[in-house]
């Protein structure tokens, strides 16, 4: 008997639940409903029997397989479709005897009627060589699919995966329904402008956003304030604060809650995370504050944004001396001296990478795990924290975006 692992429901909600593949013709009943009776048939191409939908424009071989778990010892919500060798010879006899078809490399999920269909789309698993190897497809990306009609992703090794709830599969195929995030599109600009790939020195920040007016300049972890100075203009300079706003520091309107972002038209709230790229962990929030938030608000975002860091201490404590001389310049009242927060100071960062990591209902309580935060300065306990394992980032049942400078 097979495993028991994750199984998404009607609601999208999640279960622990043995799979239920159908059966192949269970497959081709699956996408004559969805597709239309006439638009699906069974032929006999190259030696081989494929479902093939027709439609006004194109003729698609859909190789169709069905989608269940892995297998132990692997994680419940890690599921895959195989993908036989002769699948790669096929393909390429296509492209040279019939170019007027297109082939996809289709997944079909399955339980308790619930359908979701998957376009693993076949370039870069066809460049790696199909030895009946596996593509692998996460609980989460079947919540998305249920969330959003259409969700399509890069996992960690570059295959791109569309994930399609069943009532809009049509509509993909034909070429009218694409992935409906634009968020996604606001971080890719966003990225654009951002100074991926420099080396930034402490001091050249620090006196930049004083004398932009930034309210939290003279922040020792200027690393981390740089990034939300840098993304508070991007929102007020391109005019997109009507779908995600800054909120931290004294940005904050009524009723808004103690996180970095409100994604005001999709109506939910985000964290933004700047990230040593050698650490392992990054601290969270507080885990009352941030379960209420994904219960109330149905998912919450992490943008991480990591880096390479050189130690000021390793340059003589230059950026430290600069910093408190500079923030003396400018407020007389200062009274720290001039190696103060020298122990965690950074000398200079460069940005490598990004990631958006989605806590849902689905996911969230395998993402994050207890930070023991300790006692504050008074000796009282502090509200417990979630802490941000850095694997997470390589997880593709979490990520829903990444970005890498090259």
């Amino acid at each position: 008997m097979n495993v028991n692992s994750e199984q998404i429901q009607f609601d999208a909600s999640v279960v622990v639940a043995q799979d239920q593949p159908l059966t192949p013709n269970g497959i081709f009943e699956a996408l004559r409903h969805w597709l239309g009776q006439k638009n699906v048939s069974k032929e006999i191409i190259l030696d081989k029997s494929v479902i093939v939908y027709n439609n006004s424009k194109t003729k698609i071989i859909l190789l169709a397989k069905c989608i269940t778990y892995l297998g132990n010892p692997h994680p419940i919500f890690k599921k895959r479709i195989q993908l036989p060798e002769w699948y790669q010879i096929f393909c390429n006899n296509i492209e040279k005897n019939k170019p007027e078809y297109d082939v996809r490399f289709i997944g079909i999920y399955h339980y308790n009627g619930n359908i979701v269909f998957v376009d693993f789309i076949k370039d870069t698993y066809m460049q790696h060589g199909l030895h009946n190897s596996s593509a692998h497809v996460y609980t989460n990306d079947i919540f998305q699919a249920m969330t959003y009609g259409v969700f399509r992703k890069e996992d960690k090794l570059g295959n791109t995966i569309v994930a399609i709830r069943n009532n809009k599969m049509k509509q993909y195929l034909d070429g009218k329904m694409q992935s409906q995030n634009t968020l996604f599109d606001l971080f890719r600009q966003f990225n654009f402008g951002y100074p991926f790939g420099e080396w930034l020195y402490a001091f050249d920040i620090i006196r930049k956003m004083h004398k932009e007016k930034w309210s939290q300049w003279r922040q020792a972890e200027w690393a981390g304030w740089f990034l939300e100075f840098e993304f508070d203009k991007f929102t007020r300079e391109n005019n997109v604060q009507s779908q995600m706003r800054y909120i931290g520091c004294s940005n904050k309107h009524e009723g808004d809650l103690d996180f970095d972002i409100r994604f005001e038209e999709s109506d939910f709230y985000g964290d933004l995370k700047a990230s040593d790229i050698k650490k392992n962990e990054t601290p969270g929030n507080d885990q009352e504050n941030l379960v209420e938030c994904i219960y109330r608000y149905n998912k919450f975002w992490y943008v991480i944004y990591e880096h390479e860091t050189k130690k000021d201490s390793d340059y003589g404590y230059e950026a430290t001396k600069a910093r408190n001389h500079y923030i003396k310049s400018v407020d007389p009242s200062y009274d720290k001296d001039e190696m103060s927060y020298h122990s965690r100071m950074k000398h200079s960062v460069k940005f490598m990478r990004m990631t958006i990591i989605e806590l849902n209902k689905a996911n969230f309580r395998d993402a994050l795990k207890t930070f023991n935060q300790g006692k504050q300065p008074d000796g009282s306990a502090r509200a417990p924290k979630f802490n941000i394992n850095k694997k997470t980032l390589e997880n593709d049942n979490y990520v829903v975006f990444r970005y890498s400078y090259k």
